[in-house]
């Protein structure tokens, strides 16, 4: 699996370069765009309007990025299904789930280098444009909202990112799978994303249902487990407690227990399903 794996990542790194040189370059543009603008280097409505174009070219930039990540690990398993190199892929000493799990592993991956890369650029770009004012700005919000505080939202966002990231690459290859499978050896490109668009409606109306049912919330600052009242005393239950992640009004991280566990239980079924249809059902 690990030698699959490394096949996997020589296989893409060169446009995963090529996607963190664009996040990169657009990075560059935003962050110049707002010193321009903090600091008044340029007043006149022509410069404003330039500025705000590169910025809204820079953003869309960075959005186009990401998609196309998104495209490219599926299109990396569709030609595995679809095109020759399948019959090498499929005829190695390892499983379907083996095979589904590098794929899975491979894409996390990515995202969290693409991720790092654009949050330690940004960081290193804010130092050299503002110096230490927007250090002084963090450690300032770290002491207002407390370190305790701050490290139970970094957690909580890193637990519902993980989560959501693995959700979403489990159903695109189910849905990629089932798409292969229903029809057979035909290729229709657009059916795969009418199925993850089904599969995807169909988990989060599950997952919103049961938070609502059973609003419990772990409390990462302190690992206890609080019922809605708990944290919104004031409050009554609305559609808002079917995230799966909320803050309370102490600014807080918290995870609904049950649509925490409901969303890994769908990874897990997803990941066997997928797995043994590219075992069982695919004929390539």
């Amino acid at each position: 699996m690990r030698k699959y794996m490394k096949y996997e990542i020589r296989g893409s790194y060169r446009f995963i370069l090529g996607i963190i040189a664009v996040l990169l370059i657009a990075s560059t543009i935003i962050q110049y765009n707002i010193y321009k603008a903090s600091y008044n280097v340029s007043t006149s409505y022509e410069a404003t309007g330039i500025r705000a174009f590169t910025l809204f070219i820079s953003i869309l930039a960075i959005f186009g990025a990401f998609l196309s990540t998104f495209l490219y690990i599926v299109g990396l398993f569709r030609k595995e299904l679809y095109e020759s190199r399948g019959y090498l892929t499929f005829t190695l000493p390892l499983t379907g789930h083996k095979i589904l799990g590098a794929k899975i592993l491979v894409g996390v991956i990515w995202y969290a280098i693409i991720t790092l890369s654009i949050v330690l650029y940004n960081l290193f770009l804010a130092t050299v444009f503002h110096g230490s004012t927007w250090i002084q700005a963090i450690k300032r919000l770290i002491s207002f909202l407390g370190p305790g505080t701050t490290t139970s939202i970094i957690i909580s966002s890193l637990i519902i990112s993980l989560q959501s990231t693995f959700l979403s690459l489990v159903l695109v290859y189910l849905s990629i799978v089932l798409s292969k499978v229903s029809i057979k050896n035909k290729k229709i490109g657009g059916l795969w994303f009418v199925i993850f668009l089904v599969l995807s409606g169909l988990t989060s109306y599950l997952i919103i249902k049961i938070s609502q049912i059973f609003p419990y919330y772990l409390d990462i600052s302190n690992l206890k487990i609080l019922h809605y009242y708990d944290v919104f005393p004031l409050t009554s239950i609305t559609g808002d407690i079917g995230r799966i992640f909320i803050y309370g009004s102490n600014l807080d991280g918290y995870i609904n227990i049950f649509g925490s566990l409901l969303e890994l239980l769908f990874i897990v079924l997803g990941f066997l399903a997928t797995g043994y249809l590219i075992e069982k059902k695919i004929d390539l």
